[in-house]
């Protein structure tokens, strides 16, 4: 079970936090609503995954399919993540392709560009 909560939702960005299993039945539970609450606003945005706790090759999947329509989009983004699921996000390279950060603070500077 996943789900996902906003903690900001602002005209400068969005940060949401994603808790539970990035799994097959995680991912189909939450990835509708990450969209809406990153790509389709168009603002910057920062996903925090400290509290996922099993990052399956699908949930890697949906975040690299939201990173990239948010770079299409000119729009910063930037995971924070911790232990394991930052572990697993930095060995499949997937920091090559958007910020995988170790703190809210870090991932802030870098999508609001400063």
């Amino acid at each position: 079970m996943a789900d996902i909560v906003v903690v900001e939702a602002t005209d400068q960005l969005s940060h949401v936090a994603v808790k539970g299993r990035l799994d097959v039945a995680g991912v189909g539970e939450v990835e509708l609503k990450l969209t809406i609450h990153t790509t389709a606003r168009r603002k910057p945005a920062i996903v925090d995954l400290t509290e996922v706790n099993v990052l399956a090759s699908i949930g890697i999947g949906m975040l690299v399919a939201i990173g990239k329509s948010m770079k299409a989009h000119h729009l910063g983004f930037a995971i924070v993540a911790s232990g394991t699921t930052k572990d697993i996000l930095e060995k499949v390279k997937v920091d090559t392709i958007f910020p995988v950060v170790a703190t809210y603070e870090q991932a802030r500077t870098i999508v609001l560009g400063g």
